[in-house]
């Protein structure tokens, strides 16, 4: 019997042990985190995490996410992101930060997919998700553009400019001249037919007028948002110029 309770009493003193083990992984993970020492304190708290009989603890885990993004481990800091959007601890965030890890590991589809998903799961709290969508999308059309895309330009300007941001008057004037240079190729290739070829020249023109059209409706919505920007005051002025 006395060798049963003297087992039973060694058993529960290590627990006891292992438990107070824990608790200082996550006390010196703290310190350390306090301190800015992030490598430090993620390696705490991943002990802590990897110990048995250790309760939930969505904070240490936002924090583990914390601190693999502030040391570049981004697959680490995707995980436990991923997890505090789980635990619905600081959702908002983690999917700003969940987003952040992506894009850094060229993520592009993965990326844009959580901060979709956070801007549907946190409709008050959205706005940093919307604005790095917006602006992911902006540079993607710039690309587009570059790049003679004209159709993937204008959606992609489009989906930038669709909630209000930062950037949404930046993708507005995009928008705007994406369609102003459209109508200045359609004309810049007419011209020189324009007297040997009368009819094909106004059919162009008006293809091009189209366009300059266009580009008035979006540039004067990116004019309603940032009234004092001189480049899109000087640049409606150009396309009301061609407008006929």
């Amino acid at each position: 019997m006395k060798k049963i309770i003297l087992i039973i009493a060694v058993c529960l003193s290590a627990v006891g042990v292992f438990a107070q083990s824990a608790a200082q992984f996550k006390n010196d993970g703290n310190t350390a985190l306090k301190s800015k020492d992030y490598k430090s304190a993620l390696a705490n708290y991943e002990k802590f995490l990897g110990a048995e009989d250790t309760v939930d603890d969505p904070a240490l885990v936002f924090n583990s996410g914390y601190c693999a993004i502030k040391i570049k481990d981004y697959a680490k800091a995707e995980l436990y992101f991923g997890q505090s959007i789980e635990n619905n601890y600081k959702k908002s965030t983690a999917y700003y930060y969940k987003s952040i890890a992506q894009k850094n590991q060229k993520k592009s589809e993965e990326m844009v997919s959580t901060l979709e998903e956070g801007i549907e799961a946190c409709p008050t709290k959205k706005s940093k998700l919307v604005k790095a969508l917006a602006k992911h999308y902006l540079i993607e059309g710039q690309k587009a553009q570059k790049a003679n895309e004209f159709e993937a330009a204008q959606t992609l300007y489009q989906k930038a400019a669709t909630d209000k941001s930062k950037y949404q008057a930046d993708a507005l004037f995009s928008l705007g001249t994406l369609y102003y240079n459209q109508g200045a190729k359609i004309m810049q290739a007419a011209t020189p037919v324009a007297n040997t070829e009368p009819e094909k020249y106004k059919e162009e023109s008006v293809k091009a007028n189209s366009f300059y059209q266009k580009a008035i409706v979006e540039l004067n919505k990116a004019k309603t948002i940032a009234p004092s920007r001189e480049d899109i005051a000087s640049t409606i002025s150009t396309v009301k110029g061609l407008l006929k």
